[in-house]
């Protein structure tokens, strides 16, 4: 058979590749495999999802809540309308007011103000009524940052953290998709959660913040809408920007102030640790910029069931009595998260407990994943991740210790957080709360 040229050509290329060297051969080998790797793992890895680091927020809201109706054919109920602003601070400061309806009117008397001071750890809350007002005053209750009885983005960071969660681990239980409003880029996302509520919202990736949040239970649905001034500077405080509350006693009304003792404030993982009876973990892998900001212990009654369970608990047998347990909370700028945990006397006797929960519960928690442990206090455990209200949220357990983390957190910083827990005063501790 005559060779035509193209047969000829396929020869030639073969003999030269045959002639290579076969340490040549397995160097242009190695280098395919390299650029192979780097256009996978480099050339096509998504851009890194923002991590919120805003040290302050003003801005307006309205609230808008739309009652189902009782039955087919009646009346629907009129929607209620509330508006406000809020302001908060990196220090923990906060301050906000609400009002009945829409208004433009700046000396219209709100009908809430409340403002948060977090060196004094102490809530004042206002109510304006046609009589007069009334002023509630509450003290260290837990956790010390941004507590108002007004609203604003920061109670749904929980949210804001499943989100950027999701669009990090590619998280098919949330859908999201991103979008542009007024020139910043969001992303709008819709989750349920085991109650069966459907829960909705638009977080600003920059800020981390949702700015919308939907929610739909029972066919009732509430739905908050914040306009954040993203260019206003920081003021001296939340309260200077919204004014002071009335004096108590001004309007002849009663006063109420109250302690909150359900958690008592200390001032160190060492001195928690000495009051719980227990040397306590503490996190030695903790993402950038996240700083101890309080240190606290509190009864173990309903733990660890009450962070196993939303509302009832089922039935179980009771846990041992005595222990406290032992919560930090870590912030960085306005985003926070939560650390508690339990020693051997509750943990011992909680093993199974915890097993069973999970185990009967794993389809009702929403995106409910595990992870092998491969280093720290629990190497060679599991733990456990899933994204509740108040965020991605992980526990992890063994004879000796139970821990729970939720806030604003993703899940691979939980992982990553878990993996560096140590007994206090081995490899790392934790910083002392500041002074009130």
């Amino acid at each position: 058979m005559t060779d035509t040229p193209e047969r000829m050509s396929r020869r030639l290329r073969a003999a030269r590749v045959s002639s290579q060297p076969p340490r040549l051969r397995a160097t242009l080998l190695a280098l395919g495999i390299i650029f192979a790797l780097a256009y996978v793992f480099v050339l096509r890895t998504p851009p890194p999802v923002p991590a919120p680091k805003v040290q302050s927020i003003q801005g307006t809201y309205v609230l808008v809540r739309n009652r189902a109706t009782p039955t087919p054919g009646a009346t629907p109920r009129p929607a209620s309308t509330l508006s406000g602003s809020f302001a908060a601070r990196a220090s923990g400061d906060a301050g906000g007011t609400m009002r009945q309806g829409l208004s433009t009117q700046a000396d219209e008397p709100p009908t809430l103000r409340s403002s948060y001071d977090a060196s004094q750890r102490a809530e004042q809350t206002t109510r304006t009524l046609a009589v007069g007002t009334r002023t509630r005053r509450t003290f260290d209750a837990w956790p010390p940052v941004w507590r108002v009885g007004t609203l604003s983005p920061l109670d749904y960071q929980g949210l804001a953290a499943i989100v950027r969660s999701a669009v990090e681990d590619k998280d098919r239980n949330v859908g999201i998709k991103p979008l542009e409003d007024g020139g910043r880029t969001v992303w709008r996302a819709a989750m349920t959660f085991a109650d069966d509520d459907l829960v909705e919202v638009v977080v600003d990736q920059a800020a981390g913040l949702v700015v919308w949040h939907s929610e739909t239970r029972r066919g009732s649905t509430e739905t908050f809408v914040a306009s954040p001034a993203w260019d206003a500077g920081a003021s001296a405080s939340p309260a200077a920007d919204l004014g002071e509350a009335p004096a108590a006693g001004d309007s002849g009304l009663a006063s109420q102030a109250r302690h909150d003792r359900t958690f008592t404030y200390v001032s160190s993982l060492v001195a928690a640790g000495r009051r719980a009876g227990y040397t306590p973990l503490t996190p030695t892998l903790v993402p950038d910029g996240f700083a101890v900001k309080a240190v606290a212990t509190a009864d173990a009654t309903g733990a660890p069931r009450e962070w196993l369970f939303r509302g009832p608990a089922p039935p179980a047998r009771e846990l041992s009595d005595g222990e406290r347990q032992v919560g930090l909370l870590y912030t960085r700028g306005l985003t926070w998260f939560t650390v508690q945990q339990l020693g051997p006397r509750t943990a011992g006797i909680s093993t199974g407990l915890i097993r069973d929960a999970l185990a009967s519960g794993r389809t009702a928690k929403l995106s409910f994943q595990t992870a092998p442990l491969q280093y720290g206090a629990f190497a060679g455990g599991t733990a456990y991740t899933w994204f509740e209200r108040s965020g991605p949220t992980l526990l992890v357990s063994d004879r000796d210790a139970v821990v729970y983390v939720t806030g604003a957190l993703t899940r691979q910083e939980l992982i990553t957080l878990a993996e560096g827990l140590e007994p206090v005063g081995g490899a790392g501790s934790a910083s002392p709360s500041p002074a009130p």
